[in-house]
């Protein structure tokens, strides 16, 4: 199944000390096939992506990996999608 992954509501403060983290979690997930697609917003105001897995609920839990959604810094909305 494939979905697509919204965040808006990021919290800064504090963030900055996973990014290192984030950023090699975000590389695992696109080498395993989790994430095909992740775009931070220009603006600041949150990221998107696609993810892939075989139900919503293993996708949540692979990006509950990430260290901004395990310390509460970001919330994922996710709708799932077919291709056109």
């Amino acid at each position: 199944m494939d979905f697509l992954i919204t965040s808006s509501a990021f919290k800064k403060a504090g963030a900055e000390a996973y990014r290192e983290e984030e950023d090699r979690v975000v590389d695992e997930l696109r080498a395993e096939g989790v994430l095909s697609a992740a775009y931070r917003r220009t603006d600041g105001a949150g990221v998107l992506g696609i993810a892939h897995g075989p139900d919503l609920a293993s996708v949540k839990a692979a990006l509950a990996r990430l260290p901004f959604v395990a310390h509460g810094f970001m919330e994922f909305e996710f709708v799932e999608v077919v291709p056109l």
